[in-house]
């Protein structure tokens, strides 16, 4: 397990990481040829040709619809500290509904209430203090859901403000709010707010008819700002509100790409996190990818053995809550460790993208392998002399996130305009 001298670290180098935004300058893809580290000729889907056929073919639908009619499909990214910050997974979500239609921003969690780096596309504050705990300390108190994240209050005070912003090309004002919260006689309600008043809805806590941890409401035209604010149910006032998530939709056909992303995290800890898979579901997703293993193989004495166990664990527990989903993996990049004589190559990344792509062989899924497609061995050296890395050697710049976002779209694509062919 990381130890939390490690998780600081991760932390304080992914902060300064994400003070350029994803968004903030656009990458020409001919210019990649300036890196001659790239292996762009491993840029690749692959294991893809059965085991996202399905995929394919919800996106080609989506492709072909008319304007008179509406289709969506859904597409969850889980992952570590590379995907917290919404930098790689942002530029896929930015160029897919481009291309796709945009069906909303997605599942989204309150950072900042619990104390952690929030993406660059909402902004979200409050004015009290929550306790909070991500899935890494699974001994602590709180249970986990839909984000890796939990915050809880009992104060009846307690106010969450949400600020949705527009990208390039993509607005997200939103017509539908989905709450994932605890619900029962010990817990708030919700009144939903605008900056104007309060009369926008309220969600019941004691109303666990249609489902034990989510509460919907519509709108009856787009908006960009809400803000969540706790209601006694009773004259004691003595509750309190958990929450584990928010998802934020519109009512136009295209992709919600959602993003569910905890740094330090690892496998095992989603697979510990008690409501994770039950909440997962939810979202029904079409496809859902997920991007670990930086964290199994940053420290000394990695188990390629126990590592595959822990996949596996996590994968095969998604896949039967989520039989519709087509899955598919991604490697961890090359990266540094620490030694005594300060940063050094880490051999044991190499070994755990050959067990996440050993897991995907036995068992017919599609992954994308990063590792060998930025240079392999020793090739994060040569992202940092370019200015594509953190100085920590583990993490990357935002530009350097953009080009991985950049080239997982392009490949993605090629897999889906390829199958198109096989008509």
């Amino acid at each position: 397990m990381l130890t939390k001298i490690k998780y600081f670290t991760f932390f304080v180098c992914l902060f300064f990481a994400s003070k350029s935004t994803v968004y903030s300058q656009k990458i020409d893809s001919t210019s990649y040829t300036q890196y001659k580290f790239l292996r762009l000729d491993l840029n690749r889907i692959e294991n893809d040709s059965t085991s996202l056929k399905s995929f394919y073919k919800k996106l080609e639908k989506l492709e072909k619809l008319e304007k008179t009619q509406k289709g969506r499909v859904t597409i969850t990214h889980i992952g570590d500290s590379h995907i917290q910050a919404d930098f790689l997974s942002g530029t896929i979500r930015q160029k897919i509904q481009l291309k796709f239609g945009n069906a909303g921003r997605g599942l989204i969690f309150p950072y900042r209430a619990a104390k952690s780096n929030e993406p660059s596309s909402y902004k979200t504050t409050t004015n009290k203090t929550w306790d909070s705990k991500r899935n890494v300390f699974y001994d602590k108190p709180l249970p986990i859901g839909i984000s890796g994240f939990t915050i809880e209050t009992t104060d009846s005070m307690a106010e969450i403000n949400l600020l949705v912003k527009d990208q390039p090309g993509l607005g997200y004002m939103f017509t539908k709010f989905t709450l994932f919260h605890e619900k029962g006689l010990t817990n708030y309600d919700i009144t939903i707010c605008d900056d104007t008043n309060c009369v926008r809805g309220i969600l019941k806590s004691r109303d666990k008819s249609k489902n034990p941890f989510v509460s919907e409401l519509k709108f009856d035209k787009p908006i960009r700002q809400i803000i969540l604010k706790n209601k006694c149910a009773d004259t004691s006032c003595r509750q309190s509100t958990r929450i584990y998530g928010m998802l934020i939709e519109n009512d136009s056909s295209g992709v919600l790409y959602n993003m569910i992303g905890v740094n330090g995290s690892e496998y095992r800890h989603y697979t510990m996190s008690e409501h994770f898979i039950e909440q997962l579901s939810y979202l029904n997703s079409d496809l859902i990818m997920v991007s670990m293993g930086t964290n199994e193989g940053f420290s000394k004495g990695f188990d390629r053995q126990l590592f595959y166990h822990q996949i596996d664990s996590l994968i095969s527990r998604i896949k039967k809550n989520n039989p519709q989903a087509s899955i598919l993996l991604t490697t961890p990049g090359d990266s540094y460790r620490k030694s005594r004589k300060g940063g050094v190559r880490n051999p044991d990344m190499k070994l755990a993208k050959e067990t996440i792509i050993n897991y995907c062989l036995n068992n017919n899924l599609a992954y994308w392998d990063l590792y060998e497609i930025m240079g392999g061995f020793g090739s994060m050296g040569k992202w940092y002399t370019a200015k594509l890395s953190a100085k920590d050697r583990v993490h990357f710049s935002g530009k350097g996130y953009q080009i991985q976002g950049d080239l997982f779209y392009k490949a993605l694509m090629n897999g889906y305009e390829k199958n198109k062919q096989l008509k």
